[in-house]
């Protein structure tokens, strides 16, 4: 194979582009249009793709008909060519960032796209014309691919496509990192820049492996991610964003969280919002629907991350509170109530009736059943007063 023809490097591009276009609409469509991290992933392929065609762009590359091609010199061909590589690694490693949960500031995600290009170009100002400039390309790609893996590393947990990712980081660390090392032992004498700047066979075998492997990991967390937003919906109200009935017993009773040391006391809350069926008579069915949802904002602005909130029917709404104790809820419930009143912008007082359980104990649906029932009761006393708390009693049980 020449790879100094330009025909060769067009069948070589040509496919491995149309794989990836394939891939990526295929994962467009899964996702949706408007998912930036796929935005950000299609932005480094096109990187790719550039730094792919830079090397067609120099005079010798393309002749006889084609010789308008060449364009670019040498030197403006390999620092094009070089820095569009690393923009390719920052898109592709902004992209896996954005799949976590924390994104982080704006400043950061610019941070992590063009620190490495910059840092790059001022390296290669002061050792373009040296014996190390090379080496100093290879160190770049070798931080930028370190830290992808840094990025990809907490979506091991949450996406099958993520190891593979993490299998390619180490391949190209490895090679990259061998590479480094070689030219600073014996440094390789400074670029003549007379001739074209062409791909070598080891880093071209590299990029097409490592690229096809990336775009085929990315594609499968992409739907790896539209199966764990097609559960959520299964197990989330949509009103409220409180979990349904279905997502309670998935996460109370499942045995990973049942096992979990420090769960218990286990203290259940059974909520019930005050004059609710007047509210939606006297206002409509609209404001109803506010009054909910202003409700289950103000749970989850106080509520712990491992509390477990749940609109168990119409206006009622449980909560688990993990390792702790009657009193412990019944001041959550307080700052609850204080909250409503102080933020309701209602010509109507929003308050709520509540009945509360404790429990050493939760192995199964039977047991957690009979709890319900006697948190139940302990509602239905607190309602005939309302605006009440109260603990389940001996006769409950």
């Amino acid at each position: 194979m020449l790879l100094n023809d330009p025909v060769t490097l067009l069948l070589i591009i040509i496919p491995f582009g149309l794989m990836t276009t394939l891939m990526l609409c295929l994962s467009w469509f899964g996702v949706g249009q408007r998912h930036t991290p796929l935005h950000w992933w299609v932005a480094g392929d096109l990187f790719l793709a550039a730094y792919r065609i830079v090397t067609l762009l120099q005079p010798g590359v393309a002749g006889g008909d084609y010789a308008w091609l060449g364009v670019l010199d040498p030197i403006s061909a390999f620092l094009l060519n070089t820095t569009l590589l690393l923009f390719a690694v920052g898109a592709h490693s902004l992209a896996l960032y954005q799949l976590s949960d924390c994104t982080g500031s704006p400043r950061r995600q610019a941070v992590l796209l063009l620190a490495p290009p910059l840092l790059y170009g001022l390296g290669a100002a002061l050792l373009l014309f040296t014996s190390y400039i090379v080496a100093w390309f290879l160190w770049m790609v070798f931080v930028a691919i370190a830290i992808q893996l840094w990025v990809t590393y907490p979506l091991r947990t949450r996406y099958r496509g993520a190891w593979g990712l993490l299998a390619g980081h180490v391949a190209l660390l490895a090679f990259h990192g061998y590479n480094v090392i070689a030219l600073v032992i014996e440094p390789m004498p400074p670029l003549a820049f007379d001739e074209p700047d062409m791909f070598s066979l080891s880093a071209l075998a590299m990029d097409f492996m490592v690229s096809f492997l990336f775009t085929l990991c990315f594609a499968l967390i992409l739907q790896e991610q539209l199966r764990h937003q097609v559960l959520q919906m299964s197990i989330t109200d949509t009103l409220t964003g409180a979990l349904n009935r279905r997502g309670a017993m998935a996460s109370l009773l499942s045995p990973p969280r049942a096992a979990t040391s420090g769960r218990y006391p286990l203290t259940i809350a059974m909520i019930d919002l005050d004059h609710f069926k007047l509210i939606n008579d006297q206002y409509g069915h609209a404001t109803g629907d506010a009054v909910l949802q202003t409700f289950s904002a103000s749970v989850r602005r106080l509520k712990r991350k491992t509390d477990v909130f749940v609109r168990w029917g119409g206006e009622e709404f449980l909560l688990a509170f993990p390792d702790t104790r009657i009193p412990e809820a019944q001041h959550f419930l307080t700052r609850l109530r204080d909250l409503l009143h102080a933020q309701s912008g209602q010509p109507f007082a929003l308050g709520f009736s509540a009945g509360l359980a404790q429990t050493e104990a939760l192995e199964n649906q039977d047991e957690f059943e009979r709890l319900l029932r006697s948190v139940d009761k302990a509602l239905y006393r607190a309602k005939i007063h309302r605006g009440r708390v109260e603990v389940v009693e001996m006769s409950d049980l």
